[in-house]
């Protein structure tokens, strides 16, 4: 049995993606894409800029800008010009994306039941806290 909790937490991380990888290809969407557009669900204007979701995913350039570029062609969110700062970009959801916010969140929320659905809801807020105190030092 494995004790070593960054393995453990590595391996919930695959488990996430075989869960979620078959409910969200009913969308043509992936876990790592649909964790974009809930990022952007939850902001202020529906925008973001790539610094922004690079820090909360403590993700590559590269891989933020391929999940964006991604997004971008199947018509979920689009780049435009950030009224801050001339040179930079945000991402923006579609009205595509709008539309659809309530059905995914909905499909996140079943992802997040089955993959925890042998914990009972005092371990699911246990396993939480804990997951957040880990990550707070980040």
């Amino acid at each position: 049995m494995i004790d070593k909790a960054a393995i453990l937490i590595k391996k919930a991380a695959l488990e996430f993606e075989k869960v979620a990888n078959p409910i969200f290809a009913e969308y043509d969407l992936t876990a790592s894409q649909y964790k974009i557009l809930k990022f952007l669900y939850a902001r202020e204007n529906h925008s973001a800029r790539l610094v922004d979701l690079e820090k909360e995913y403590s993700m590559t350039h590269p891989t933020a800008i391929g999940l964006v570029k991604t997004l971008e062609e199947k018509g979920f969110v689009t780049r435009t010009t950030n009224p801050d700062s001339a040179r930079g970009k945000l991402i923006v959801l579609t009205e595509k994306a709008d539309f659809m916010q309530e059905e995914l969140l909905k499909l996140g929320d079943a992802v997040e039941d089955k993959l925890t659905e042998r914990l009972n809801s005092e371990e699911r807020a246990q396993l939480i806290a804990l997951l957040q105190k880990l990550l707070s030092s980040n």
